[in-house]
């Protein structure tokens, strides 16, 4: 059943962020029956410094504590989710080099929203930004509230757009809800009808059930107007657009959706 579909694969940490994450891909790891893989970025070895434990006490030493973490976000995970496929494991590493490393085809990495805790990392800092430019996995950012609206699928006028409305399309399936195109502060009025069409026309060709309506429109084209047109939804997906020949950097609009959404954002590989 595994095969060839790829994992869910999580970044843990010790903040309750990396746990919502946890308990966020351990829900959708039973939706989708894929399975669960939760990681720990084990920096320590890499700074020297000595993590066996202390000679005669028992479970002492951050090897240890590493391995505690692991089976703690575990427990989390079943608890959340009983019936989830679920392994983990410590890597000595980097938070960006463990998780590049472990990905596979097919796989979908999932973070959490401000810290990733012993990843050393915030979401909005280069590490993660780094992430997103550099995993050819989609990549989930686990923020706000989690709430049982729509799956908002995010038009910027790019040519991507059909693979970000069909996701969001098989996503609204699987929670059983709608659809809402939400289109970019860049998109003129005029041409919003157009888009929602488009959108309806390509949900209707695999997911005819899901119903789709559009954000509603206001005259504030400001960062903080566009953020609160997607409150309500259950999810952001989006484009993990990226800049620059080498692909280093996340794109200024990937940015601000990370930065300010208060929902989780799906980062949809291009």
């Amino acid at each position: 059943m595994t095969g060839g579909i790829g994992r869910i694969i999580v970044g843990i940490g010790d903040t309750e962020e990396a746990d919502k994450a946890i308990r966020w891909a351990a829900q959708h790891a039973v939706l989708t029956g894929r399975p669960l893989h939760l990681v720990h970025a084990f920096v320590w070895p890499l700074m020297g410094v000595d993590v066996d434990p202390v000679p005669g006490v028992s479970g002492s030493g951050l090897k240890a504590s590493a391995d505690r973490l692991v089976e703690e976000a575990i427990a989390v995970a079943r608890d959340e989710a009983p019936d989830a496929m679920v392994t983990g494991e410590v890597v000595d590493g980097r938070a960006l080099d463990v998780l590049l490393s472990v990905q596979r085809p097919n796989d979908t990495i999932v973070v959490g929203s401000r810290g990733l805790g012993r990843f050393l990392a915030l979401i909005v800092g280069s590490t993660s930004l780094a992430l997103i430019a550099r995993a050819s996995a989609n990549v989930v950012v686990v923020r706000g509230s989690i709430d049982d609206g729509p799956i908002a699928a995010f038009y910027d006028g790019q040519e991507s757009f059909e693979q970000i409305v069909t996701r969001a399309a098989r996503l609204a399936e699987l929670h059983r809800t709608s659809l809402r195109v939400y289109p970019s502060i860049a998109i003129p009025h005029a041409e919003w009808p157009r888009v929602l069409e488009e959108a309806k026309r390509i949900v209707a060709r695999h997911h005819e059930d899901v119903e789709v309506d559009m954000t509603p429109y206001t005259e504030d084209h400001s960062a903080k107007a566009l953020i609160q047109r997607a409150e309500g939804t259950r999810m952001i997906v989006a484009a993990a657009r990226t800049q620059g020949e080498e692909r280093r950097s996340a794109a200024p609009t990937t940015v601000s959706l990370l930065q300010y959404a208060h929902t989780p954002v799906w980062l949809e590989r291009v």
